[in-house]
């Protein structure tokens, strides 16, 4: 009779969630209130899924100190990234397509900068798919219970700014294929979807990037041509 062999024991996977700290003179940011859950979540003893680690960072509303915040955050390595921000005119949880090369501030950061007309990287691309096959991702989140949906892109603002960085700097650490990158706004309004609805889809997204994150990662990344993306159906206020 042959030994047992002991069972290997699998990689511990990180991923990194962030969200945005209030802005625009509103004392709360909605998508802050969801990473806080999900830090609790992460911290209980039996975690969010065993082997996997969950990094939460809360990050500035602010085009000057985002690059340097987001380098922080992207020290812990993750196998994959989930970003967060909260939309003015979103009716569900908006899972974004791209992130695009472009900021148009349509009011001032927490630092009273406001830049218009500018590039987030003068010499990237147009714009940035995410790294994440989407469909399976929406529907983990609506098997939860979570109303959400598609949106073509992150806006022109913070949230589309640290989609884009965060993106462009992956791309240019990586010597093959990219690991799963997603961004998702979370309604402002809480008629549309109540916190604890909003946790629970995030939660289940972040499992299934934990889940995902234990198979090959996908393709690298596609880019759009250098002409301009057409506007999210979300518009509004996204963050």
């Amino acid at each position: 009779m042959g030994v047992k062999q002991p069972e290997r024991s699998k990689k511990e996977k990180t991923i990194l969630v962030t969200a945005f700290e209030p802005f625009g003179g509103r004392s709360v940011n909605r998508s802050q209130l969801v990473l806080e859950h999900i830090a609790r979540a992460a911290a209980a003893p039996r975690g969010i899924r065993q082997n996997a680690r969950v990094v939460t960072k809360s990050l500035p509303v602010s085009f000057g100190k985002l690059d340097k915040a987001l380098d922080r955050a992207l020290a812990c390595k993750p196998d994959a990234v989930l970003l967060m921000g909260e939309s003015g005119s979103a009716e569900e949880l908006r899972l974004e397509r791209l992130a695009v090369n472009r900021i148009e501030a349509r009011l001032p950061d927490n630092d009273g900068e406001q830049p218009t007309g500018e590039r987030v990287i003068e010499a990237g691309p147009a714009a940035y798919f995410s790294t994440l096959p989407l469909k399976a991702a929406l529907g983990s989140m609506r098997r939860a219970g979570a109303p959400a949906a598609l949106s073509s892109d992150a806006g022109l603002y913070a949230c589309n700014y640290a989609y884009y960085l965060v993106l462009h700097k992956l791309h240019r650490k990586a010597s093959g294929e990219l690991p799963p990158v997603v961004f998702v706004h979370v309604p402002v309004k809480s008629r549309a979807v109540a916190l604890r609805t909003a946790t629970r889809g995030v939660l289940a997204l972040v499992r299934h990037l934990i889940d995902r994150s234990e198979a090959a990662p996908r393709v690298p990344v596609r880019r759009t041509a250098s002409k301009r993306v057409p506007a999210s159906p979300a518009g509004g206020r996204k963050g």
